[in-house]
């Protein structure tokens, strides 16, 4: 089988639910590595062996595996000819204080099978011939899931709907929320054919969010015009009107996470690709957030529109936090940002020789 030559291109192998949407690899994994040694034409064979080696293996999709690599301005500043590629991330509320990593590379496997993603993290980062270690260094494994079934069976205790995919007990991704993979990919420069990553830890609240009322979920996840029967059968989109952001708050007193950040969308079109899956590490229910975009500028406008700063402008009710969206259940612990080149440049792109 051809391969496309994007890294990111993973949707055309997802399946369908029952109303059409999409559905990523159950199971999935971040691997957060520094450089053990001064990066090598040696070491760049050794790292697309291995992943050649996995994709001849495993058949391309959530059935058998999906992978991206990508690489950090650590990266494309020390070791290339192309400073400045990608920015480092910042914070983006005042009420947030994440750690702001800088790595080399984050890999992104994914698999609806965990026996095959632990056989790809074991290939690539345990003792085998293909092993990575000598050249790349584990500083973090980040393992999460997304599914229906998978978050109720996780944390039980909350009684999560069973067909939830997330932990907040909604579906996120829709046929039309999402940009397009073409959309997001590069054009020209180092990282044509490619795309950038946003990658953050987000820890959630999720014992303070299931003791609310199903349709008060729906008001803050979606708009207060939404109730939670009509967000359970979005299909083609979340609906949020958010033209009419500042009337609804102005009415009901609340902002709707997806009406505030759909003002984000450029002619009603999303600019970011979201790749998010639950996870429970170190014990903490939370999100690891990947979001794709031709521009990490794409996400950080995004970002800084969804928290909907100028809500209580518009209502005395809400606040930075309060009644704003999810903004009070959810705090970033970390943020990193990588670029994505396209596969045949995967492995230590544009190292300078």
């Amino acid at each position: 089988m051809s391969l496309p030559p994007g890294q990111h291109e993973w949707e055309a192998t997802f399946g369908h639910d029952e109303l059409g949407r999409p559905v990523p690899p159950r199971r999935q994994l971040l691997v957060v590595a520094d450089l053990a040694d001064a990066p090598s034409a040696a070491g760049a064979a050794h790292l697309e062996a291995a992943l050649s080696g996995l994709e001849s293996r495993f058949r391309y999709g959530p059935d058998g595996l999906l992978s991206t690599v990508g690489w950090g301005g650590a990266w494309f500043d020390r070791h290339t000819e192309h400073q400045g590629v990608i920015a480092a991330p910042a914070r983006m509320s005042r009420w947030e204080d994440p750690v702001i990593e800088t790595p080399h590379a984050v890999l992104h496997l994914a698999s609806d099978h965990l026996d095959i993603l632990d056989e790809a993290f074991d290939t690539l980062f345990g003792e085998g011939a293909r092993a990575q270690g000598q050249y790349l260094k584990v500083q973090q494994v980040r393992r999460g899931f997304v599914g229906a079934g998978l978050p109720s069976d996780a944390l039980p205790e909350l009684k999560i709907p069973r067909n939830s995919p997330l932990l907040f007990g909604f579906h996120s991704i829709h046929r039309g929320n999402q940009a397009t993979e073409a959309s997001i990919t590069i054009g020209t420069g180092p990282l044509a054919g490619g795309t950038t990553a946003h990658i953050s830890r987000i820890v959630l609240d999720v014992g303070r969010w299931h003791a609310r009322d199903r349709d008060e979920q729906a008001a803050l996840l979606y708009a207060p015009t939404v109730t939670a029967a009509e967000a359970e059968q979005f299909a083609d989109d979340a609906p949020s009107d958010y033209t009419d952001y500042e009337q609804t708050v102005r009415e009901h007193g609340v902002v709707g996470h997806a009406q505030a950040a759909a003002r984000a969308r450029v002619n009603n079109v999303p600019v970011i690709n979201r790749r998010d899956f639950a996870t429970l590490d170190d014990g903490l229910p939370g999100t690891h957030f990947v979001a794709l975009q031709r521009e990490l500028r794409d996400f950080n406008n995004t970002r800084a529109i969804m928290n909907a700063a100028d809500g209580p402008g518009y209502h005395r009710s809400v606040g930075a936090r309060r009644r704003n969206g999810i903004n009070a259940f959810f705090d970033v612990t970390h943020r990193a940002t990588v670029g994505i080149p396209a596969r045949a440049s995967r492995a230590y792109p544009h190292l300078r020789s």
